[in-house]
């Protein structure tokens, strides 16, 4: 017997929800700051923070991602078009992804510059890989990735925010508290 989709994403899926949202703004002025709008002593400073919130950022969406398949997650809305839904899927796996490859990209970066690892408490970030002497393909690439992939993901997140946003208003449903918000649930129209 089939159980029917929650209405509202489990407690600990709507805090790391706007947890990791308000963590990824912070992380891409960190890096556009470091990149653009600071000196050469600041900029360090920055990066290093940049590179310790993205260490944070991919073990919160590991824990996120392990999460969303063990928990149940509300379904889609009734009578939505197919193609909609394909786009939502989409979207929200397109999100997942850079989250999960911008940290891995930096992380590449980071060890390719000989940069500090070390991480709150004293921790340092294994390396994974000894880069080669010679060859920075690999170094580039995982830049273009990061810069990229970074500009891609600040596009989806403000798609995401304003199709959730466009949703609340025309049905007037209280789409975003019903799904992501805390308190009470409100009513559905029509419900």
């Amino acid at each position: 017997m089939r159980t029917a989709h929650p209405q509202r994403y489990p407690f600990v899926m709507r805090v790391l929800h706007w947890l990791l949202a308000a963590l990824l703004a912070m992380q891409i002025l960190l890096g556009f700051a470091a990149e653009h709008w600071t000196s050469r002593a600041v900029s360090d400073v920055l990066f290093s923070c940049h590179f310790k919130l993205g260490v944070l950022i991919l073990a919160l969406m590991l824990l996120r991602l392990g999460l969303r398949l063990a928990l149940p997650l509300p379904g889609g809305d009734d009578g939505e078009p197919a193609w909609r839904h394909g786009i939502r899927s989409l979207a929200h796996g397109l999100l997942y992804l850079l989250v999960l490859v911008l940290p891995i990209s930096g992380h590449v970066i980071w060890v390719w510059m000989g940069a500090d690892r070390s991480l709150f408490g004293g921790i340092e970030m294994p390396a994974l890989f000894v880069p080669p002497e010679t060859d920075e393909t690999g170094r580039a690439v995982a830049w273009y990735v990061h810069v990229y992939g970074a500009w891609t993901l600040l596009a989806l997140v403000v798609l995401h925010a304003a199709a959730a946003t466009w949703r609340h208003w025309r049905e007037k449903d209280g789409f975003i508290r019903r799904r992501m918000g805390f308190g009470n649930v409100p009513p559905q129209c029509g419900a």
